[in-house]
């Protein structure tokens, strides 16, 4: 047997919609659960919200429609919210950034049992794209140390700010959104700490403005202290020297890279400002409730108000999943 058949065949990884529906049924006769079953089925508009749950798939992680072909509609609804309520995006795209530089040969450890979390798959990639990529960003960087195990970097640039912040959550390597990067890098010195052996990274501020900020930021874009950093003393030590030049990473760029990185931000700025101005004309209006969006992805709670994320959203359209949460929770009235 091979081992995807043996994984499917193994009941812990097994649940069926019947019996989920079941388990809803308190009598558990089997008039109920096809009943509910059969309206659940007729959830309003469901073949519209397919289309856009299929769109989303495909540009947020790559699934290409047709592997989808196969699932009814209350199938792929039920994937999508299990997806959404198990994973988020950022977690999914490192995975298969993960995938890639194993098959390439890039991840030293390739007895995948040893992956436990993650953490440790997130560390190992971070590892393989520090190594793909050092020699070609060298000049976007300004190298404060360097030996086997450790490198410090400033990221000069907000291209290589995005590559040797990868893997990472931190909203200057954020893509498509380069304003946090050259905010922090006019504002004072941003540094980064790689790990070379097992991918680990620290981001560390120094604020040359007047609120002196000096702060540390796990891999997670959680606010650390120094000592919860694990960094070794001497890493420390060249942290403190670097910080007490008093020169901003923006300040170390020529006048010509200086013009790039404001350019790029123009065009960013520009071609969001065209998808937001062509969504206000074109977006059509629907009578479903808006969705509550969180930290960890999208709670469809028509009865909760909106809350300001704090991560990166999906571009799956508020209103659909809204319209199935409305739907899949009342059924049919």
């Amino acid at each position: 047997m091979s081992l995807i058949k043996e994984l499917k065949s193994n009941p812990e990884n097994q649940i069926n919609m019947v019996d989920i529906l079941q388990i809803l049924t308190k009598q558990e006769k089997t008039k109920y659960v096809d009943l509910l079953l059969r309206m659940v089925k007729k959830t309003k508009n469901i073949e519209r919200y397919v289309d856009d749950i299929k769109n989303t798939l495909r540009v947020e992680l790559g699934i290409e429609p047709e592997r989808l072909e196969n699932y009814s509609p209350l199938q792929l609804v039920m994937l999508y919210r299990i997806v959404e309520s198990t994973f988020n995006y950022s977690d999914l795209k490192n995975y298969q950034k993960f995938i890639e530089y194993n098959e390439r040969g890039l991840i030293p450890q390739n007895d995948l049992t040893q992956f436990k979390t993650f953490d440790d798959v997130l560390n190992a990639t971070s590892l393989a794209e520090v190594k793909s990529y050092e020699k070609d960003l060298e000049k976007q960087i300004n190298i404060v140390f360097k030996n086997d195990e450790w490198v410090v970097i400033r990221p000069l640039t907000y291209h290589s700010s995005l590559k040797y912040g990868s893997s990472t959550k931190w909203c200057t390597s954020s893509e498509n959104n380069p304003e946090y990067f050259l905010r922090y890098s006019k504002r004072g010195i941003l540094l980064y700490m790689i790990n070379k052996i097992n991918g680990y990274k620290v981001a560390c501020f120094k604020s040359l403005d007047d609120d002196k900020e000096f702060s540390f930021w796990n891999q997670q874009d959680t606010r650390i202290d120094s000592i919860e950093a694990d960094l070794p003393d001497f890493i420390m030590n060249e942290i403190r020297n670097e910080v007490k030049k008093n020169i901003t990473n923006f300040s170390l760029l020529s006048d010509e890279d200086k013009k790039k990185q404001e350019s790029l931000l123009d065009r960013l700025n520009g071609k969001m400002s065209s998808i937001e101005e062509r969504e206000d004309v074109e977006e059509p209006v629907r009578d479903e409730p808006m969705v509550d969006e969180t930290i960890n992805g999208y709670e469809y709670d028509t009865d909760m108000e909106m809350s300001e994320p704090e991560t990166e959203q999906t571009p799956m359209n508020e209103a659909m999943m809204g319209g199935v949460s409305e739907s899949f929770g009342r059924l049919l009235r």
